[in-house]
Formats: structure tokens, C-alpha cells, sequence
């Protein structure tokens, strides 16, 4: 399959809005996949393909297909639509906005949990190894509290230890 260059990442992104492949619509594929090879001594796609058809239905594919094509279709009309002053603000906002606000959050939080006023954001060389700043001596990592489910499913692994914080209506709340 050859695909023009950018156009897997439209799909992608157009199969990630619409859930088409979550285990609810097509099945959960790795416990399918592991069935299917303690079922053959010998696994093929062709036969990988018939399991799969044979205990789900090849019919789940089009579903799936159907429902990402209709959010690719809601990207290209946006799309259609998008302005290089639509591109600059999104640039702007990025660049200025949330870089700005992100980086303040992460500075008043490493001044919230230090004990001994002892604390700074990362150089360019400790950011590139997730690390967000020094804190009492210590390297630490600052997410919010949202990345405990992506940490808890083993989805991501850091190895220092990580500051959570949630913004609330009163203020950060910090928790580690």
C-alpha cells in the first residue's frame, strides 16, 4: 500500500476522532492475534485473516473504514476552509501562549515542593531526557494528573520521579 505522503497521518488522525479500531467495533486485537497463533503451528497473514474473518467478520473492516472515511471527509472541509492567519495564531498561540503558561506552571510548582528554595527548570540537554527540573538537588519530571492512566497501563515509563499537578478553579494542586 502506497499512500501519498501525508495522507496516513490524515487517516490516522481521522481513524483516532472517529474510534473505528477500538476493541468495541473490530475486537480486541491482541487477545485475537495471540488465539489465532496457539491455533496454528504455522501462522500466515492469509490465515490470520481467515481466523479473523471467521470469529469477527471481515464486515467490522468496512464499518470501521465507514466511519474513519466520515471524519476524514469532516478534516478535508476544514481544511478547505483553513487560513494562513488561522496557521499563524495556531503558531502564535503555541509559541508565545503555551510555552509561556507551561513553563510558568512548571516553575511555580517546582518553587511549591522545594523544602530548601532550591530549584530550577531544565536545561535544553536534561528537557531531551524528560526531565523538567531540579528540585532539592533532585531530578524530577512534572505531568498532570491526566498521565497517571497513561503510566498506570504501562504506556510511558520515566525514570525520575514525576510531580503531578491539576489546575483547578482555586489554583495548582500538587501532588507526588
Amino acid at each position: 500500500m502506497t499512500l501519498l505522503p501525508y495522507v496516513g497521518s490524515v487517516i490516522n488522525l481521522g481513524n483516532s476522532f472517529s474510534q473505528a479500531t477500538r476493541p468495541k467495533n473490530v475486537g480486541q486485537m491482541s487477545d485475537l492475534i495471540q488465539e489465532y497463533r496457539e491455533s496454528t503451528d504455522k501462522p500466515t497473514k492469509d490465515g490470520w485473516e481467515s481466523f479473523y474473518n471467521d470469529r469477527i467478520g471481515l464486515d467490522k473492516i468496512d464499518i470501521a473504514t465507514d466511519k474513519t472515511w466520515d471524519y476524514v471527509q469532516r478534516i478535508k472541509e476544514n481544511l478547505n476552509s483553513l487560513t494562513r492567519d488561522d496557521v499563524y495564531e495556531w503558531e502564535r498561540d503555541l509559541i508565545i501562549d503555551k510555552t509561556f503558561s507551561g513553563l510558568q506552571v512548571q516553575l511555580d510548582i517546582l518553587e511549591m515542593v522545594s523544602e530548601t528554595g532550591d530549584y530550577r527548570l531544565s536545561t535544553p540537554e536534561e528537557e531531551s531526557k524528560g526531565i523538567d527540573g531540579v528540585v532539592d538537588g533532585r531530578f524530577v519530571s512534572i505531568k498532570p494528573n491526566s498521565y497517571k492512566s497513561k503510566r498506570e497501563a504501562g504506556q510511558e515509563s520515566i525514570e525520575y520521579d514525576i510531580i503531578y499537578y491539576k489546575n483547578t478553579k482555586k489554583g495548582l494542586v500538587v501532588t507526588q
